[in-house]
This record gives structure tokens, sequence and C-alpha cells, in this order.
């Protein structure tokens, strides 16, 4: 009786630390209110957490913030410089006092037509959040700038194409030296390859990496995530975080230090493509019903212990 008692008891363990160790959508109580949520940005006080709604066909997006209260979390509402163009992929600065973004809005007031996507950001100040201003040159060109990330010294990492790279898309970093972002370089190691990589999150003291990369004959399809750390001023060769990938598209990593928990985003989905029984219009409909994965972006997250990969 005993030894039975003992196995249900480390069975009931070993299944508690199996599900501990498996991504869980995040605030689905508050998410499953909007059709497309794409990446996260958590202030660094914990109090604020700002995110982009993403239409189905990724043609506008806002972003959106939500502020710590008694009960939990306030309903989302709309930041001050979102809602006209295609607003997406905020972070704050290491202080908090900056948020940058991506945007196609135009850099000249007098057009209104969308243009490629470039770095913006936006200051805070007494009475909340300045006017939007773009990062510029040498960050900024006339192709597409995504997903920045800045670490405690100010240095910008973000994902782009550009001549100088070893991919379709790359990771690239500029350095900010007396106040000034110098030209961008693609970062250095085991992170680059001919292929995709992209939406990075660097931890503030540049210790490691977390992309997003495609690629061929590595992780289960779509996009997958990969960590890299450094040393010796170098990356190392990128591994991937295998118990949260998923066959679709799993991107926009982000670290929450106050509480280490990774966030990411996830197309993953509980639908099949074939069922044995004939699905009725009101099974078919079920399938859409809150909490059920539908391959649209949704947030997910999972204590990053429980991912933390072997260094060496």
């Amino acid at each position: 009786m005993f030894r039975l008692l003992l196995f249900l008891l480390l069975y009931l363990i070993s299944m508690n630390i199996v599900a501990q160790s498996k991504p869980k959508a995040f605030l689905p109580e508050i998410f499953e209110n909007y059709p497309n949520v794409r990446d996260i940005a958590i202030s660094p006080d914990g109090n604020e957490i700002y995110f982009t709604v993403d239409d189905l066909k990724s043609r506008i997006a806002v972003i959106a913030y939500i502020t710590k209260n008694k009960d939990g979390w306030s309903e989302p509402k709309t930041v001050s410089f979102t809602g006209n163009y295609r607003d997406l992929e905020p972070a704050f600065s290491y202080e908090g006092d900056r948020l940058y973004f991506v945007s196609n809005r135009p850099v000249e007031s007098t057009s209104i037509t969308p243009k490629d996507y470039d770095i913006w950001y936006v200051d805070k100040t007494e009475i909340g959040w300045s006017k939007a201003k773009n990062i510029g040159s040498p960050v900024n060109t006339e192709g597409h700038e995504f997903y920045p990330s800045v670490t405690k010294k100010g240095d910008l990492y973000f994902t782009t194409e550009r001549v100088n790279a070893v991919g379709r898309e790359d990771i690239f970093v500029s350095r900010l030296e007396d106040g000034i972002y110098q030209e961008p370089i693609p970062i250095n190691g085991g992170v680059n390859t001919k292929y995709f990589e992209f939406n990075a999150f660097v931890a503030p003291d540049e210790s490691y990496l977390i992309f997003s990369a495609q690629r061929p004959k590595e992780g289960l399809g779509g996009s997958d995530l990969y960590i890299s750390y450094k040393k010796d001023n170098s990356w190392g060769k990128a591994k991937l975080i295998e118990n949260i990938n998923s066959p679709y598209l799993d991107f926009c990593p982000f670290v929450d230090l106050k509480t280490n928990r990774l966030y990411f985003t996830s197309q993953k989905t509980d639908i099949k493509k074939y069922y044995e029984e004939s699905l009725a219009l009101s099974e078919f409909l079920k399938l859409y019903s809150s909490g059920t994965p539908m391959g649209l972006n949704r947030l997910y997250y999972i204590d990053f212990s429980k991912i933390t990969l072997d260094k060496n």
C-alpha cells in the first residue's frame, strides 16, 4: 500500500512538473476579445503591459496597453500615438522612459501614404507620451526595420534586410555612443545565417539573445524560437528552445525580468485537418469558441527557468 501511495505521489509530482514546463495562454480573459494579438512589452516596474492588436489580414494595427490596479488589470486602451497606420512591436528602454515601436506611417507630415516600416519612439513626459519621432538614419533606411530591443546601455537590436546582411533577414545592432546611434552591423557569432532570423529580444546586459528563425531541416516548422548566449564578446551557436515551439509560427519573444517569464506569440492551433465524424455547423463554430487556439496570433508565457539551456 505504501509503495502504491508513493508511486501515485511521484506520478502527480511528475505530471505537475510537465504541466509547469508547458506554455500557458496569457490573460485569455482579456485577449480573447481581440481577433489577432501579437507581441508584448511590459514596463520595467511591471505596472503596464503594451501589446499590438492586428487585423486579420495585417493591414492595420494599433498599440494598446493595460495598467495594473487593485482588481488586476484595467480595460485595454489604445496609446495616444496610434490608430492611423500599422503600428506594432513596442519595446521599453531599460529605464522605461522611452518606448520604441515600428510603424509604416509616413515621415513627412504632408503625406498620408504608408511607407516602409521604420523604428519610431516616444518619450515619457509629465502629461503622457510625447509626439512620435522617427529614429532616422543610420538605423532606418528605405527598406524595412522591425522589432527593436534595447540594452541597458541603450544599444539597439533590430531586424532588417541590408546589403551587408548574412541572409534574407538578419539581426543587427546599432551602438549608442554619446547619444548618437552608430552604423548598424549584423551581430557576430552563431545567430545570423543565410536563412531568416528575426524578432530578437536581447537581455539588458547582452548575456543572451532569444530570436525567431526559419531554418530548413531544423525545428518543428513555421518559425521557431532559438536562444544564444554571449561569451568572450561573441554570440554562441543558437539552440532551439524545444519545449515551447510548435509546427506553426512562434515569434516575438519577450522576457519580463521581474517575474522571470518568457512571453512569445504563436499561431498554433487545436483545429485538426481531418475529423472522423462529420462536423455539424454548430460543432464547427465551437472550434472558434474562446479558449481554443485558432491559428491566429496569441500570447503565451512560460517560466524562463524551465527553458534555459546549457550555455556551452
